[in-house]
């Protein structure tokens, strides 16, 4: 298990800047998952890590040696694209087989590290067809056991499961959170899908016009988001405009158009002055619907429409004062 760091990383596509001082610090054996927009770096920056594409400037060091002038064989990095590429004459055990040929192993050990990957990732089922029988997200799947059978020292994955449906997609998602755990391999991985994000990763880094725009552990980035745009592209926010009464011990008390609020400060270690203008996120799921209110964030008004999303419903309430929440 090797630790990953990166710093200072910028890259230069034409006239886009599609990484901007880019910093990274992945400890040995956990998993990041990288978010943003379309447009963002994200695939770049994964390339930049395997050694694909030369940084502009900037360093990247794997278990502390410096490998920016390294190929991907030599960093022992293995990347696997958003559309892999799989022998389609071999068979899914013959391709992941493949991997572990490259590495140095027989035959027969090949053969038998493939199998067990295979098993490992739920996809042993697959064993017996050929390249050319698997659908988009079988390939996907396929890319990834192959790519854990070279046994890399850093494992580099570009939307992994975007060709899966929903239940298949869950399955891999599980599988292989399973598989990075026991086998400890410092694991990067760019994603649109936000739940995966937070599901798969130790940490996640939030991308946007190739900076780092936030960084740390899922539950923090989404509880405690940096700015307005952050908090919105993690997920649903209603965001509202408040001026600071107070603040104290990582909380403030804030004036807006709902009347005070109470809540988490985004920056415990910054805290605003009294007075300050600032944005107050509540996650719609913060929001509960009861006769009898709490003391404290108790506001009165009416459900004007909700949407029935299978396995959990989305209702638009009008409190007596304010905006839409």
């Amino acid at each position: 298990m090797l630790p990953l760091r990166a710093t200072a990383l910028r890259r230069r596509l034409g006239s886009v800047a599609a990484l901007a001082g880019v910093d990274l610090d992945v400890p040995a054996g956990s998993t990041l998952c990288v978010v943003g927009p379309s447009g963002a770096g994200k695939s770049t920056l994964l390339r930049v890590l395997a050694g694909l594409t030369a940084q502009d400037t900037g360093e990247v060091r794997l278990g502390g040696k410096e490998v920016s002038n390294q190929t991907p064989a030599l960093r022992r990095a293995a990347l696997v694209t958003q559309s892999p590429v799989i022998f389609p004459h071999l068979t899914a055990l013959e391709n992941v087989a493949q991997g572990a040929e490259e590495g140095g192993v027989s035959s027969t050990e090949a053969l038998l590290r493939a199998a067990e990957i295979l098993k490992a990732l739920g996809a042993e089922s697959l064993g017996a067809r050929r390249g050319s029988e698997l659908s988009g997200g079988m390939q996907q799947r396929i890319a990834v056991a192959r790519a854990l059978a070279t046994r890399p020292a850093l494992l580099l994955l570009d939307e992994p499961f975007s060709h899966l449906d929903v239940s298949s997609r869950e399955e891999a998602r599980k599988a292989l959170s399973a598989v990075l755990k026991t086998a400890g391999i410092t694991t990067v991985i760019v994603t649109h899908e936000l739940p995966e994000a937070y599901a798969l990763s130790d940490q996640i880094v939030v991308l946007r016009e190739g900076k780092v725009v936030q960084a740390g552990a899922p539950r923090d980035v989404y509880r405690r988001p940096v700015d307005s745009w952050v908090a919105a592209f993690l997920g649903a926010a209603n965001l509202l405009p408040a001026t600071v009464t107070r603040s104290a011990a990582g909380e403030a008390v804030v004036s807006c158009a709902l009347g005070e609020v109470s809540g988490a400060l985004a920056r415990p270690d910054a805290p605003p002055a009294d007075g300050a203008s600032v944005m107050v996120c509540i996650r719609p799921e913060g929001l509960h619907l009861d006769s009898v209110g709490p003391e404290d964030n108790a506001f009165q008004g009416s459900v004007v429409s909700s949407v029935f999303l299978g396995n959990s419903a989305l209702h638009d309430f009008q409190p007596r004062q304010g905006t839409l929440l």
